[in-house]
């Protein structure tokens, strides 16, 4: 009777997990006072359903529980589970600024997905990845990643994720600077979640369109958006939402000037990011935090806290944030010296700038966009294809039929009309198909005129960078004849080793002190009477 009992109890609550899979908090700490008293297949079902609806929240539990439930998902074969913790497993270290192990979980939920042919898993796992190529600043890859999550969740139908896809490749083309597109991207993600969208996914979309119409230079826009997304966060107490409003809000009052108002917002951004443990946004405050202090002038503040983000940058591997902390550095010891350590950071901050997205970085991004168009085009032809070979079948089936009903005098009649319909249904589904074939040459011509366009830049920019030569570094100089050593050693005038190292030319002429120095008595003697 007991083991009835017990037995009745673990599939009682094994439905019941099934139920609250989209628990809100209340709901999450009752999951947590259940796991100690379950284990197997309900332990692995909690475990789940924690992992992933903590991955926003709380990043560090999230993993946690991720971890857990990967060990226990690989005790019991399940490989569906495995995946989709392993996904929430990169998205938690994403959060937390481990970009590295966040990469290694995100090909294995998608190794994992690939193998048990499971698109679903497929297509998170992408999306995972995306995150990630986007925190560590690569953003062809985040794209690719993005655009296969995207189509898919379309193939699948699947509204709320590929609303969550739209969102992220909004945030790919925010984060290259292509703010309208961004901007499309974050309202079709809007639209795609309908009625259905929670507050919490309002509030982001909401600060995300928000920040882009700032960059956009629509600041009172971008105010209201920020506004309303602070209402929704406040009441609501998202405090990663929290954070990110506060961080664009001292972004864009620093901007206006007020940064008195902007070091308040930046200050209570960092502590949420803080407690959250997400690493990146507490960076990327830290930065904005030491080029506020900056701009009004406290130094010692300043090298505070871009100190600190240094050491962050390093840490999680962020070189677009450890630039922005290199550039700022330099300006200061460029101000305020000494000369040596302006150098050295102007130096860390070039190495850097050239580590991060070149022009072959946005040439690669445009063919993918590209690229991603004209397969759109392509499914619809392919489609408009199988339907007409499903009309044709439908349409033998139906005169078959009607050939059997209609033996003799009808033969004739049934036959001709079968032809006509036939005709025009073929013929109007050739037309759409011309129609789409001339759309897609469209698109082939404006691809190779922007190919062409691209190729005009890149040879004018060659042009540009040929006419363009710069002295530049220490030069070691004579400190009596002023002559400066070249790379071989050599010591020359300087006006001829500037001369040849640029395009200035020199005239001789003599100065009044040296004409008194030289012909001082010549000048006398001319000038007495």
């Amino acid at each position: 009777m007991i083991s009835i009992l017990l037995k009745s109890r673990k599939l009682f609550l094994f439905f019941l997990l099934l139920t609250i899979a989209h628990a809100q908090n209340r709901q999450i700490d009752s999951l947590k006072q259940l796991l100690p008293t379950i284990s197997g297949k309900g332990r692995l079902a909690v475990l789940y359903v924690l992992s992933n609806q903590l991955e926003n929240t709380s990043p560090r539990e999230a993993r946690e529980y991720g971890l857990e439930g990967v060990s226990l998902a690989r005790q019991l074969g399940d490989s569906s589970s495995l995946a989709t913790l392993y996904s929430s497993l990169a998205f938690s270290s994403s959060e937390l600024g481990d970009f590295e192990q966040s990469l290694q979980y995100g090909y294995r939920s998608l190794e994992i997905g690939t193998l048990i042919h499971d698109k679903r898993k497929i297509a998170s796992a992408n999306s995972t990845l995306g995150i990630a190529y986007v925190y560590v600043g690569q953003y062809s890859k985040a794209l690719e990643h993005h655009l296969e999550a995207l189509r898919l969740r379309q193939e699948l139908g699947l509204i709320i994720p590929t609303a969550s896809s739209l969102n992220n490749i909004g945030i790919v083309y925010h984060n290259i600077g292509q703010y309208d597109k961004a901007i499309e991207y974050y309202k079709r993600a809007q639209e795609r979640h309908g009625s259905s969208v929670t507050d919490l996914v309002n509030a982001r979309y909401l600060t995300n369109i928000g920040y882009s119409e700032f960059k956009r230079g629509n600041f009172e826009t971008a105010m209201k958006y920020h506004t309303e997304a602070l209402q929704i966060a406040e009441k609501s107490h998202y405090d990663g939402v929290l954070a990110y409003i506060y961080f664009n809000l001292g972004i864009m009052h620093s901007e206006k000037q007020d940064f008195e108002k902007a070091l308040s917002y930046l200050l209570r951004s960092y502590r949420y990011y803080e407690s959250l443990g997400q690493k990146y946004g507490s960076l990327q405050v830290l930065n904005a935090i030491g080029t506020n202090y900056y701009k009004t002038g406290r130094y010692s503040k300043a090298f505070e806290y871009l100190d600190r983000a240094v050491v962050l940058a390093r840490q999680i591997n962020a070189p677009e944030q450890l630039k922005s902390s290199y550039e700022i550095l330099h300006s200061i010891y460029d101000r305020t010296g000494p000369t040596a350590k302006a150098y050295q950071f102007y130096r860390l901050y070039s190495e850097a700038k050239d580590s991060l997205m070149s022009s072959n970085e946005s040439k690669k991004i445009a063919e993918i966009a590209i690229q991603h168009v004209t397969t759109e085009k392509q499914r619809e032809i392919e489609l408009l294809k199988k339907e007409k070979l499903i009309s044709d079948l439908n349409f033998e089936q139906e005169g078959t039929r009607t050939k059997i009903l209609y033996v003799s005098i009808l033969l004739s009649v049934v036959i001709s009309s079968f032809l006509f319909f036939n005709y025009r249904r073929t013929h109007k589904t050739k037309l759409t198909v011309e129609e789409k074939n001339k759309e897609l040459n469209l698109l082939n011509d404006e691809l190779t005129l922007l190919n062409d366009k691209l190729k005009l830049l890149n040879d004018e920019l060659q042009i540009k960078m040929s006419e363009i030569k710069l002295l530049s570094g220490l030069l070691p100089i004579c400190a009596n004849c002023k002559k400066i050593r070249d790379d071989n050693g050599k010591w020359e005038r300087m006006e001829q080793y500037i001369t040849k190292h640029s395009d200035a030319k020199f005239s001789h002429g003599i100065c009044p002190d040296c004409m008194q120095s030289l012909y001082g008595d010549v000048l006398t003697n001319f000038k007495q009477p």
